[in-house]
């Protein structure tokens, strides 16, 4: 059967933000979310649709301040988008595809905002999967940076001028104290001025959304989820180190899986 995939906008909150949908039969009743990674877009799980069965919709949305979707407003990057709104915003598309659940795909920084939603709307996930899950563990980096007024100023003044981290980041490769590909990722976000500008707004829009992992672990439980997470075994920024904690706290729960693949951080 020959597969529909389609391209539109959604209005929340007066903004908009993209959709991709992709589906192999007019009445799916199964919904399949999809959340992508930072700098990354929807179409990114192409791929995953080929396995869709004629029940399943497989959507994938765009983040705000990302490609083709709106980007956070002055305000919202000043005080921080509230996780309310996130879990809103989920919860306004199961009732948009009229749902009661939704099964969850995310990668990398989407895999923070879906550990928000196992903690604060659990009982609407049907299952999850969860590829190189940024929020296993709290950056101390990215902490100070959007959690303290210090921080902010100095995020602020990078934004013109990034020579400074470039060096340092070098320096550190050069002492064998940062891997190399950490620094070839640090060198291509902070090289151009556009994109040390979405650093900085999806770094202070999404600050709140941080996932308390006793809570997610307790949500997984309550719920019963199956869930998997999925490490590339060569990963540098997301290494399977990270999920140390939150095994701990899934440890004795059989629908819980972890794996580790032969490939870096790219698992899509």
């Amino acid at each position: 059967m020959q597969m529909i995939c389609k391209t539109h906008f959604l209005s929340f909150q007066n903004k908009s933000f993209k959709v991709v949908e992709w589906r192999k039969s007019d009445n799916p009743t199964e919904l399949i979310l999809c959340l992508h990674g930072f700098g990354r877009n929807p179409e990114d799980f192409e791929n995953f649709a080929h396995d869709l069965k004629d029940h399943e919709r497989m959507v994938a949305i765009g983040f705000w301040s990302h490609k083709d979707s709106d980007s956070f407003t002055t305000e919202e990057l000043k005080e921080g988008l509230s996780v309310e709104s996130w879990v809103e915003q989920f919860h306004f598309l199961l009732n948009h595809y009229q749902v009661e659940k939704c099964r969850l795909i995310a990668y990398s920084m989407g895999g923070r905002l879906g550990l928000m939603l196992l903690q604060h709307a659990g009982e609407k996930i049907s299952s999850a999967k969860f590829l190189a899950s940024d929020g296993l563990t709290r950056n101390k980096l990215y902490a100070f940076t959007v959690g303290t007024w210090v921080g902010r100023k100095i995020s602020h003044g990078l934004k013109k001028n990034a020579s400074v981290v470039i060096h340092l980041a070098r320096l550190l490769k050069n002492l064998k104290l940062l891997p190399v590909k950490l620094f070839r990722f640090v060198e291509f976000y902070m090289h151009e001025r556009a994109m040390r500008q979405q650093v900085f707004d999806v770094w202070m829009g999404y600050r709140h959304c941080y996932p308390q992992l006793r809570a997610v672990a307790q949500a997984i439980e309550q719920n019963k989820i199956p869930t998997e997470f999925i490490f590339g075994k060569y990963d540098v920024i997301i290494p399977w180190k990270h999920g140390d904690k939150l095994r701990r706290l899934t440890s004795n729960l059989t629908f819980v899986r972890w794996e580790m693949v032969e490939k870096g951080h790219r698992l899509m």
